[in-house]
């Protein structure tokens, strides 16, 4: 079937030809009235299904800590027809246990979904607004930060060549981004989800944090912030541990011990380590397992049925 995008290479994956507009940000995010003029991007049937798996999940946890104007429309309209649906029933009696179990002070939340979708959107925004295809030896990662990081990645997008910015269904989806002076392929993200979710729950970062960061660039420099956020995981136990003769967390899909397990490498990632420490100060990756309801439209995922009596 034709569509906009047909002839095209798919954005995502870098590789297949495009078989479907896809909404960058999916449109079920938003209000019915809120998705005209949505931006696409050519996407292969992998990539899409790919990225509905993960839409799918989102749309259902993050609402309970939305802060836009349409947070309480989102939940009655959009998240309660999606917690009534069969399939997503194991998905929604975890939400109810986490938040029972922390007495209404917040809600379990796997990062990996979000990390990963806000990845291949960083790559379809780069297309759309600064015309970079990310060939291979490229690619992206994402990752949440500390609220005091504010201050270094609002001096990195304010040093790009170019800057964009964007809200995408009043205040349901925002973004900010650059483009580096002599690196086209090189950008930096600030995306904010349901007017910027409260992330928590990593034992090292005190206080909610709700900056959500993707950037696009070199695979080599992508592949040590995947493995050096694949610590921060393992430390926290929120990661198995990785034999020598597994692949590499980094993605590269080498051994281990041939990739970032290696003593080379593991002298050069240190090196890299400190001295962006050093260039970021106070700049703190997160792992969040929870984030905080938001007590200002009245739901939690416990109030299924007033959800329903207001729908």
């Amino acid at each position: 079937m034709k569509h906009k995008f047909s002839g095209e290479t798919c954005i995502y994956c870098g590789k297949a030809a495009s078989e479907s507009s896809d909404h960058v940000v999916g449109r079920k995010f938003f209000l019915v009235e809120r998705r005209d003029n949505l931006p696409q991007a050519p996407a292969c049937k992998r990539c899409n299904n790919r990225k509905s798996q993960l839409e799918n999940y989102l749309m259902i946890v993050l609402p309970f800590g939305a802060k836009n104007a349409d947070a309480a429309d989102i939940l009655r309209k959009l998240v309660l027809p999606r917690l009534e649906n069969k399939a997503n029933a194991k998905l929604f009696r975890k939400l109810q246990d986490g938040y029972a179990r922390s007495g209404g002070t917040s809600i379990p939340f796997e990062p990996k979904p979000m990390e990963e979708l806000f990845e291949m959107i960083a790559k379809a925004l780069a297309w759309r607004h600064f015309g970079v295809r990310l060939a291979e030896g490229y690619s992206a990662t994402a990752s949440l930060f500390s609220n005091e990081g504010e201050a270094f990645f609002e001096h990195m997008l304010s040093s790009g060549k170019n800057r964009v910015s964007g809200d995408l269904g009043e205040g349901t989806f925002s973004f900010e981004g650059a483009q580096a002076p002599q690196y086209p392929e090189l950008t930096v993200w600030r995306f904010h989800i349901y007017g910027g979710v409260d992330f928590g729950g990593d034992p090292e970062v005190y206080g909610p944090s709700s900056l959500a960061i993707a950037v696009t660039g070199r695979l080599e420099m992508i592949q040590n912030l995947r493995y050096s956020s694949f610590l921060k995981n393992l430390k926290n136990g929120n990661a198995p541990k990785v034999g020598r003769n597994d692949p590499c967390p980094c993605g590269s899909g080498e051994k281990h011990k041939k990739c970032h397990g290696s003593v080379a490498k593991t002298q050069d990632r240190a090196d890299a380590i400190r001295s962006g420490q050093a260039r970021a100060g106070s700049m703190k990756p997160i792992v969040a397992t929870t984030y905080q309801p938001i007590a200002a439209h009245g739901y939690s995922p416990a109030q299924l049925e007033e959800m329903t009596r207001l729908r």
